[in-house]
């Protein structure tokens, strides 16, 4: 067993390392908030990545911020969306994996979805993650064997709504419907999806799905989250996701329940008649 993997072996560890990952998104959130004006477009400079995404000097402060601080908390090397000289696969899997700010056309408009996203690999596997909304305080977290949490309490799942409530892609929801024969209620799509995954568990809705796209740094936290509250996140095929850690895409995602995951995810797979 390398250090690194054995700074992360027990329980009273990760549970140190959860906390520390909470205090720092905290001031993360803290530290993005000086740029963000509710319902107006935000004070920091936005320029534009190659793809044509936004990021501005807000998304940019919060990973100085991180890439200093989170060595403190275990030795671990950093992948993160703003650093691709950082997208190298680390021996044995190991890694903070991060979206300074998931959501930035969010943060930049004003919108109170966009999200602070910090999640931890060991051998390969989420065994951390915090997912922190500073527009509106939510905090959302969970490690390894511990349990998930919501604002420092013991996440409880909200009661199922019936219909399933779903969030993402339209389409994704419409064939399901269509070929399950039974209803989906549409709500609107949460746009950063490490946000959006964890519908399931904040109560915004029962089902949420994920076009092919997602990269690492915005499912490894709400992976573990989804995990640690009794919820999957799977493919289409009912696979785990698989992290690679080099900058890559994921397939088509979706989060909930094991049950409604393994009702809605056959449909999808059969090709239409």
């Amino acid at each position: 067993m390398s250090s690194t993997r054995a700074d992360l072996d027990s329980t009273q560890r990760l549970q140190a390392l959860h906390d520390g990952l909470i205090a720092l998104a905290r001031e993360a959130g803290r530290l993005a908030l000086r740029h963000y004006r509710p319902g107006a477009t935000t004070t920091a400079r936005i320029d534009w990545k190659t793809g044509g995404s936004p990021v501005t000097e807000a998304d940019h402060a919060v990973d100085r911020l991180l890439a200093a601080e989170l060595p403190r908390l275990a030795p671990l090397p950093i992948h993160s969306e703003e650093r691709p000289e950082g997208w190298a696969q680390p021996a044995g899997g190991d890694a903070f994996v991060l979206d300074p700010i998931d959501g930035t056309r969010d943060f930049a408009g004003g919108g109170r979805d966009w999200c602070i996203v910090i999640g931890v690999l060991a051998g390969w596997r989420p065994i951390a993650g915090v997912v922190h909304m500073p527009a509106t305080g939510m905090m959302v977290s969970a490690f390894r064997g511990g349990g998930a949490f919501r604002d420092g309490a013991p996440l409880a799942p909200p009661p199922a709504a019936t219909p399933p409530r779903a969030t993402g892609p339209r389409s994704i929801a419409e064939i399901a419907e269509r070929r399950l024969g039974t209803p989906l209620a549409p709500i609107a799509r949460i746009a950063p999806l490490a946000h959006r995954l964890l519908a399931p568990l904040t109560g915004a809705a029962e089902f949420a799905c994920a076009n092919p796209g997602a990269h690492d740094w915005d499912i490894v936290a709400s992976d573990c989250i989804l995990a640690e509250a009794g919820f999957r996140l799977a493919t289409l095929a009912g696979a785990c996701p698989d992290y690679r850690l080099k900058g890559g895409e994921q397939p088509a995602l979706m989060a909930g329940s094991a049950a409604l995951i393994e009702k809605i995810r056959p449909p999808l797979l059969t090709k239409p008649g």
